[in-house]
């Protein structure tokens, strides 16, 4: 089904609301304070509509859909003791560099890459060590066979 497309009535009143950052028929930001709020009142176990309704957002203006992925990231931002940011974040999971995990979790993380990348090294020599071993082959081979004159 997929995420609905936002009016541009919609979009121009949700650019009104204190809680948000920006907003286009596709795409809503919401602020620090919001995601906060947010996470309080849903510890407090109020519903995600109404706690939507009461921050001065329709719920079926950004739909279902969306509803629940906003919701999800809050939840799991707020669970792993994330700080908020403002907006959307784009953080690279990947990134050693990320101080959203605990510091057990990246050490971890790096040993593994550590451990990757000397068996793609191993792996490299291996392969160099292959060509030689053929060239120095093909070149002794050359050198016993009989010239053809």
């Amino acid at each position: 089904m997929g995420i609905r497309q936002i009016s541009q009535e919609e979009v121009a009143a949700l650019r009104n609301n204190p809680y948000i950052v920006y907003a286009t028929a596709n795409k809503v930001s919401f602020t620090i304070t919001f995601k906060e709020e947010f996470w309080e009142r849903h510890k407090n176990g109020e519903s995600v509509n109404d706690i939507f309704r009461s921050l001065g957002i329709d719920p079926n203006v950004l739909g279902r859909d969306r509803i629940k992925g906003i919701s999800r990231r809050i939840k799991q931002q707020g669970q792993r003791g994330i700080p908020f940011s403002e907006g959307h974040n784009h953080v690279d999971k990947n990134s050693p560099a990320d101080k959203s995990h605990p510091v057990s979790q990246r050490l971890s993380r790096l040993e593994h890459e550590l451990a990757y990348a000397k068996q793609e090294l191993e792996f490299i020599k291996k392969i160099i060590l292959a060509g030689r071993e053929a060239k120095r082959r093909c070149s002794s081979k050359q050198g016993r066979t009989p010239s053809s004159e």
